[in-house]
């Protein structure tokens, strides 16, 4: 099966004015020195698989601490001439009709994928039937109409209009919703740097591969840390304000024990393997990778990656900044017979430049400890 995506082109996100990436494998690990987009082409990638869900990108904004705050607190454009997207489009403009609009877009076995978002001056009209619309200012003729500034989101030839703080308006009042539903979105799970820590999120998860076949693979992955684990559950959430808790039973206690009493490597595995076998058809994304792993175990979890990600039809993409990760993830590469590729993002002037290496090419980079962070 060909990965869903081969090659990756964004455009006036971020600090990404123009990154193209070619050659993207089955399984990929992102490196590069801070500030160099790695996090930044995860957030393109969950936007393009997700057609621009503004759900998606309150999500990234908030994590970000990029949202600022209650509507009624702060206007749409402050007195500046920012505004509430401004972080996502390259240079952190002013509002203005005429910023590049943010363009994504890829190739590959899936089909092609892409998508624009850029940014305008927009009248609200009423419709016969009663409900309102946002169109063009120009085309209300009316002098006195100074516009609302609104977002603009393309995908393929569907075209949709949101006012500018939509994200926040919404997801705020827990009514955010897209009609951009079709079946382009592809299914897509973020693994954030802290992951483990997201008992809510993989509650959820968890609860859609219960009782399948699936549930081995993630207690194979626990025995990669802890080989006298024999199963793993979540339990909890009854109530609207009960959370949920990860236990595990493991030889030497007489009842289940909470995954959290095994430290933090243990969780992050854990939240990695229920997120993998969720992307199933899809793409998994890890921002860093080996945050609270110790490097003697990371091999073994990339081999599973690897089986898994190809068993079940998954593209995957980790960022890392571990040297240590790099050896592991070539060891587990060269092993397999899915196609893994390392690509190394660096900083010429203003621009971000991609270096991809395959697995021949990185057994090199490893061999001869060439630096590639």
């Amino acid at each position: 099966m060909a990965p869903k995506i081969v090659t990756l082109d964004i455009q006036h996100f971020r600090a990404l004015r123009q990154l193209k990436i070619d050659r993207i494998g089955r399984v990929n690990l992102l490196t590069g020195r801070n500030n160099t987009g790695k996090s930044s082409v995860l957030e393109a990638l969950r936007i393009l698989a997700s057609d621009a869900d503004p759900a998606i990108i309150n999500s990234i904004l908030r994590y970000r601490e990029e949202d600022l705050g209650n509507t009624e607190e702060s206007p749409s454009i402050a007195a500046e001439g920012l505004f509430q997207l401004a972080s996502l489009f390259h240079g952190f403009p002013r509002f203005s009709s005429e910023i590049d609009p943010i363009k994504i877009a890829s190739s590959g076995g899936y089909r092609p994928m892409r998508l624009s978002i850029k940014v305008g001056l927009f009248s609200e009209v009423r419709e016969p039937d009663g409900t309102r619309k946002l169109v063009p200012r120009q085309q209300t003729l009316l002098d006195d109409d100074e516009g609302l500034p609104a977002l603009v989101i393309e995908v393929g030839e569907t075209r949709r209009i949101l006012s500018i703080d939509y994200p926040r308006r919404y997801a705020s009042r827990g009514m955010l919703r897209t009609d951009m539903t079709g079946d382009s979105r592809l299914p897509c799970v973020y693994v954030s740097p802290y992951g483990g820590e997201q008992t809510a999120t993989l509650g959820k998860l968890w609860d859609k591969i219960a009782l399948s076949d699936l549930e081995k693979d993630v207690v194979d992955a626990l025995r990669i840390i802890d080989p006298v684990i024999s199963a793993v559950s979540m339990v909890g959430g009854e109530g609207p304000r009960q959370s949920r808790t990860a236990i595990v039973r493991t030889a030497g206690f007489p009842r289940p024990v909470p995954l959290r009493s095994f430290g933090d490597g243990l969780n992050r595995l854990f939240s990695i393997i229920v997120s993998l076998v969720n992307a199933k058809d899809g793409l998994l994304l890890i921002d860093e990778f080996e945050n609270g792993m110790h490097y003697t175990v990371q091999e073994d979890a990339w081999r599973l990656i690897f089986k898994l990600a190809g068993r079940l039809d998954i593209q995957v993409v980790a960022t890392t900044h571990s040297w240590d990760t790099v050896l592991a993830f070539q060891k587990a590469a060269a092993d397999d017979p899915e196609e893994g590729a390392l690509i190394r993002l660096s900083r010429k002037g203003e621009e971000i430049v991609p270096t991809v290496f395959d697995e021949d090419e990185l057994a090199v980079v490893t061999r001869n400890e060439i630096e590639v962070r």
